[in-house]
């Protein structure tokens, strides 16, 4: 089972996120054409531990395997959606060191997964890292962090205004 809570007006989600890099690049993921890019990833279960989830979502999602993810920040992240619903996000997110990535999959692809009686598309893009300023990533405060390869521990706390 995920770890999300929600009342009326609020969501709660708690996620891990895999940084892959590959030749300067690194793999994003648009979801039902949202029109923003953001790292692959997904939920938490309960009961389990964020490496080994981040590691479960990686091959489910993407099928790239990494034998050693480095923790590389948490960022707790509130905002409001579209549909005017709050979140509250709390994401783990991990550099896949020594990813090993097919070849099948080092180039843009499209996937459509299975997601709790919903597909889901996702539209996976390898992005320049000296170019990730010019695409709308979410959260924005990951650009800095992937165009300066600043892997180093960051916690960042977003909060909408």
């Amino acid at each position: 089972m995920d770890v999300k809570l929600k009342d009326d007006t609020q969501n709660f989600k708690f996620r891990v996120n895999s940084i892959i890099l590959n030749n300067d690049k690194v793999l994003m993921v648009e979801m039902n054409n949202n029109n923003f890019l953001c790292l692959p990833g997904g939920h938490v279960h309960l009961g389990e531990d964020t490496k080994s989830a981040v590691i479960r979502e990686t091959m489910e999602e993407v099928g790239i395997t990494s034998p050693s993810p480095k923790l590389v920040g948490v960022i707790e992240n509130f905002f409001t959606h579209k549909t005017g619903r709050s979140f509250h996000e709390l994401s783990f997110y991990y550099l896949m060191e020594n990813a090993i990535v097919p070849p099948e999959k080092q180039i843009d692809y499209n996937y459509l997964e299975h997601d709790e009686d919903k597909i889901v598309d996702l539209k996976f893009h390898w992005i320049p890292l000296d170019k990730v300023e010019k695409y709308d990533i979410r959260p924005v405060a990951l650009k800095q962090i992937l165009k300066n390869r600043d892997f180093t521990f960051h916690h960042i706390l977003i909060k909408e205004k």
